[in-house]
């Protein structure tokens, strides 16, 4: 992860002062908790694509249609995204 225009390398980090070390360290925990998000509301969709092919006639082959679906409909995607980030930052790694 580039940081200020110049890659980011242990001894570079040495080197900085401590408020420089700080904002690195906030940049990557707010890239960190985007992808976690992501990949928690991934995985939410995943768990209830299975459930509902289990509970309703729909085929296995079907569920990976069903998450694509969820995740193009922007009310889903939206919601989704603000429980997976409340997740996060309650429960998360940083909260």
């Amino acid at each position: 992860m580039p940081f200020n225009g110049r890659p980011v390398t242990a001894e570079r980090i040495d080197t900085m002062e401590d408020a420089k070390i700080e904002e690195l360290f906030e940049r990557y925990e707010e890239r960190l908790g985007a992808e976690m998000s992501k990949s928690l509301g991934f995985s939410l969709l995943r768990l209830y694509a299975s459930a509902a092919s289990k509970l309703l006639p729909l085929p296995s082959s079907r569920q990976t249609e069903l998450v694509v679906d969820f995740e193009q409909d922007l009310f889903v995607s939206s919601a989704l995204q603000s429980v997976c980030c409340e997740i996060y930052c309650r429960y998360g790694m940083f909260g």
